[in-house]
């Protein structure tokens, strides 16, 4: 047995304790135990797939030369050859040990991310370049690069594999990166069959196997997760982790039927935990790019098994599946933008393929985009690219321009509606008509304990003339520190950074203890109120109640008027604020003593109070999690300047005259 350092095992315990709080953080977790996989079920459907004699999948392999010269006649391939040509000229990208533990000494992660998903990239342009080409030229790079994802000692990323002392040790781990990296490889060779070389192919499933799908079965026969604490989770990981496992020996035609079935069995039963995290309305706490992410994969694994099924299982049917996957509709402020609540980039938009996909599926009121993919065919991702959206986005049966058929999903097309309401989700959208011009805005409650938790009870998104003008600051950068017990010391993440009350001084508190409870909704053509109580969100034995209520009127252009109400025990005045956030590039002008202009908006605060109502202006850096590193906001306080026992804060937000 090795013997490790004591300081090798102080960092490995550092690295445990940090994967298990970046579980807690981002699922809730039913536990170790899994449920059992019932035999029967594995039996009915091995019996569906004995029949078939060649693997489903969105699109047909290379062979079928007809759906890829309609391809590339529709999307011509001239810089994903260009791109290909010149990967080729370069050898895989080096991914060394001392680039693997650098994560562990630093916290940044993209000494060896970068590079790891350089491959998958470079492995998509060699793919798709020789299936249009069909002409040999780029299968030798293309088998360099399989060959050297092949020999990787683990297709985990290092911030995932803080259970594994060494690279070696997580040959065996399954993660987001290991997942995708494995439907990558198997896709490859169902794209191009026996156009690979057999050691090749022999290799790449006796890969696949031993790091991928063996971990996997021995834990579902087990009925015992282990340190795969995804499998039964709550949030992304489960769709994403399940379906690449699965896909990975569907696409392999040898692979045995009774396995294959067993896989498809343990998604239909281990996913159901990951769609309970949704709430009837559809909403999705983990925001837009992880809805793309997370619920993406979702429809990826659930359409694969229906067509391996013929039509058998439908994991999609059903009206809370619709309203999933159109969460981007009625999530979507207007033009594209979204809320950024959360780990959201503020720049983070719904793809074209799985917008267009629902349309095509459930009908509704979204349209049709177009093919969303890059002209070189292949979407750099952070973790890897995932090739096999390319053959789901040419597959999807859009009908052309200008057909009977196009003209139909485009009659469905509607203005969007005055509001979203997420009463499940907590947060609501609020537009004019037309929602282009004057303001657009997205509040949210929720609690503290989400998938991807801010401490943001409160918040709001606000748009102006379309363009974004008052915005939470987004996702902090992703570092050792980010899934850790100093998540919270970020000011992007704990509630300095956003635009919430301060109470006595304090923060919100973390947990779903703290939460936003609905104390009126009350909506029409002319206005929407929704009023939240906060009370729980502050740990300060003094506060007898905090609400605060959004009041949206469409009049005028629109006016957005924040209301916050707050009470003390009597006797015990405290300090009480709140505040708001801006940009780096954004700056208070025409600044006066109750008001000053942020771009395309105005904003004014008057208030009541039992002690003499002055309002102090104060600015303050917000800092993220990386110290060192230039604030990534500013944070405009509205304080009180004396201690009050109650009082009401109002602050007024309109289009700039």
């Amino acid at each position: 047995m090795r013997r490790l350092t004591s300081l090798s095992f102080l960092v490995v315990i550092l690295a445990v304790i940090t994967s298990a709080l970046f579980a807690r953080e981002n699922t809730k977790s039913t536990g170790p135990v899994l449920p059992s996989i019932d035999p029967a079920r594995v039996a009915e459907i091995a019996g569906w797939l004995s029949g078939r004699t060649a693997p489903a999948f969105y699109s047909p392999p290379f062979a079928d030369r007809a759906f890829w010269i309609r391809a590339a006649a529709a999307h011509p391939p001239t810089e994903l050859e260009a791109a290909a040509t010149k990967a080729a000229k370069k050898e895989p990208p080096p991914l060394t040990e001392e680039l693997y533990d650098d994560f562990r000494k630093t916290g940044r992660r993209g000494a060896w991310e970068k590079p790891h998903a350089a491959r998958t990239e470079r492995l998509g342009l060699f793919l798709f370049a020789e299936g249009i080409a069909n002409d040999g030229r780029h299968l030798p790079h293309l088998e360099r690069e399989l060959a050297a994802i092949l020999d990787e000692p683990t297709w985990a990323i290092p911030p995932h594999a803080g259970r594994r002392a060494t690279w070696h040790d997580a040959y065996d781990l399954v993660d987001l990166a290991a997942a995708i990296r494995a439907w990558d490889i198997a896709l490859c060779d169902y794209l191009l069959g026996d156009r690979l070389s057999p050691d090749i192919r022999k290799r790449l499933r006796s890969e696949i196997r031993a790091r991928v799908t063996e971990p996997y079965l021995q834990r579902v026969r087990s009925a015992s997760r282990r340190d795969f604490w995804w499998m039964n989770g709550g949030n992304n990981w489960n769709a994403i982790c399940n379906a690449g496992v699965m896909a990975s020996t569907l696409l392999l035609a040898d692979w045995p039927v009774e396995e294959r079935a067993e896989l498809i069995a343990a998604f239909e039963t281990l996913t159901a935990f990951f769609i309970d995290g949704f709430g009837d309305d559809g909403f999705c706490h983990e925001g837009i790019g992880y809805w793309s992410f997370g619920y993406g994969h979702y429809m990826l694994g659930s359409e694969l098994i229906r067509l391996a099924t013929d039509g058998r299982i439908d994991l999609l049917a059903g009206k809370k599946q619709e309203l999933i996957a159109t969460f981007d509709v009625r999530w979507q402020l207007t033009g594209g933008i979204f809320p950024a609540f959360g780990d959201v980039r503020i720049a983070s938009r719904a793809p074209a393929h799985w917008h267009d996909f629902a349309t095509l599926r459930y009908g509704g009121s979204g349209g049709i985009i177009g093919r969303s993919a890059s002209p070189t065919w292949v979407q750099p991702q952070g973790l890897g690219a995932r090739l096999y959206i390319t053959p789901w986005d040419l597959s999807l049966p859009r009908p052309p321009p200008g057909s009977p058929e196009a003209r139909a999903i485009a009659a469905k097309v509607k203005t969007p509606p005055l509001r979203d309401w997420f009463p499940d989700g907590g947060a609501l959208v609020v537009r004019r008509r037309p929602a282009e011009q004057g303001l657009v805005a997205a509040f949210k409650g929720g609690h503290n304990n989400q998938p991807h938790n801010h401490n943001d009870l409160g918040s709001f998104v606000l748009l102006c003339e379309g363009e974004i003008a008052l915005t939470d600051l987004g996702t902090d950068v992703y570092t050792k520190d980010t899934f850790s017990p100093k998540r919270y010391t970020s000011g992007v993440m704990n509630s300095f950074g956003h635009p919430v009350p301060r109470v006595a001084g304090q923060l919100q508190r973390t947990g779903a203890g703290a939460q936003a409870v609905t104390v009126r909704a009350d909506f029409n053509d002319n206005a929407d109120t929704w009023e939240i109580d906060l009370t729980s969100a502050y740990d300060v034995p003094a506060l007898e109640r905090l609400t605060r209520t959004f009041v949206f009127t469409r009049a005028d252009g629109g006016r957005l008027e924040i209301v916050d109400r707050v009470r003390f025990k009597p006797g015990q005045p405290q300090a009480f604020g709140s505040a708001l956030v801006l940009r780096p590039d954004q700056k208070r002008e025409n600044a006066t003593a109750s008001g000053f202009r942020v771009g395309q908006v105005e904003i004014s605060w008057s208030a009541d109070a039992d002690t003499t109502a002055t309002i102090l202006l104060s600015e303050d850096p917000v800092h993220g999690i990386v110290s060192g590193q230039a604030p990534r906001g500013t944070r405009l306080g509205l304080d009180f300047a004396s201690p009050v026992t109650e009082t009401t804060l109002h602050l007024f937000i309109a289009p700039a005259r």
